[in-house]
């Protein structure tokens, strides 16, 4: 094995680590994938078909098979005691547990840069932000131990899992922007946006906190109307009420936000123009909720709600339309 390239660990193969997958190999790079089941079955026969859209027009399309720089597995078990550079967690936040991060943290050496999900606001963001005041957090985000070796990412891409082993990304927004949380990571971080911004964009950025916030945000709102109206995004783009209630869910939470000074870069209109820019791509909770499968909903306004209990504040709107929905998809296991 060549010791001297950077190991890339990327825990969940959907859409979103089949495209970090594409953008992350090289020839500095060995880039290790864990996918499941059916798709991961095809992956190992027939390699990963990816193809890029800019909404309706094919930009690229590249199959990816195992190779020198890629290793496509279905747990972690093959890869042992293995140590990587970075590790990204791309999986469902309904699928982070505790169990099955500490198994993916086992993983992590001393300077490991942890990549978590970016559509709940994390464990560090309450941490540092609060001042590490005492409140109720879910375990089931990371251990205070790595919370100086994140680098926090967001994904502004649209993407879904079309087939087994075939992934379609149908627009790419702002596409990557990161930053380090910790000085400790800055050189890992400016690496990565180095090595993604060759095939991707990925944008610098001035706030980590503001970045997560108005991500976490921007995911629950066009989610939580998605699964009240059963609209796909160009059906949203057409309802004035629709985009009105996302523009109200989102500004009761920035209301609160502004309360810790945390700068807004991006105004709220801005930010649906520029999710709306991927027409035909229908949000992955309300995708989920018509296949039968269990949402993310729930864990999101667990979470945003977090800020409620810290400022005695309540997010009327927001509230009601997530009862709304909950009694929606209430069958849904």
């Amino acid at each position: 094995m060549d010791k001297s390239k950077i190991k890339i660990l990327i825990f969940g193969g959907g859409a979103i680590g089949s495209h970090l997958t594409y953008c992350l190999a090289s020839k500095k790079t060995k880039v290790y994938t864990i996918c499941r089941n059916k798709h991961y079955n095809s992956i190992k026969k027939k390699g990963l078909k990816l193809k890029i859209f800019r909404n309706d027009v094919l930009k690229k399309e590249v199959i990816l098979k195992n190779s020198k720089n890629i290793f496509f597995l279905n747990n972690l078990n093959k890869v042992k005691k293995l140590k990587f550079d970075y590790i990204f967690i791309t999986i469902k936040l309904k699928d982070v547990k505790e169990r099955l991060l500490k198994n993916i943290l086992q993983h992590a050496g001393k300077n490991t840069a942890i990549i978590p999900p970016c559509t709940e606001l994390p464990y560090w963001w309450f941490a540092n932000i609060l001042n590490k005041k005492k409140i109720h957090i879910s375990k089931n985000l990371y251990p205070n131990k790595y919370s100086k070796n994140i680098i926090g990412m967001t994904m502004w891409l649209s993407g879904k899992i079309i087939n087994p082993g075939e992934t379609m990304i149908s627009h790419i927004q702002r596409g990557y922007p990161l930053k380090e949380v910790n000085l400790k990571m800055k050189n890992k971080a400016n690496f990565l946006r180095k090595l993604l911004s060759k095939k991707v964009i990925s944008p610098k950025v001035k706030n980590i906190y503001s970045e997560i916030f108005i991500k976490s945000i921007n995911s629950f709102a066009f989610n939580l109307v998605a699964l009240k109206t059963g609209y796909n995004n160009l059906q949203i783009s057409r309802s004035k009420k629709a985009k009105k209630l996302i523009t109200d869910i989102m500004f009761e939470f920035e209301y609160i936000v502004k309360k810790l000074n945390i700068p807004i870069y991006q105004t709220i209109n801005s930010r649906i123009k520029q999710t709306l820019l991927s027409k035909n791509h229908t949000m992955s909770m309300l995708n989920d909720f018509n296949s039968g499968r269990k949402v993310e909903i729930v864990n999101c306004w667990n979470n945003l709600n977090l800020l409620n209990k810290v400022f005695g504040t309540e997010t009327k709107l927001s509230k009601r339309t997530y009862y709304l929905v909950m009694k929606k998809i209430k069958n849904v296991k």
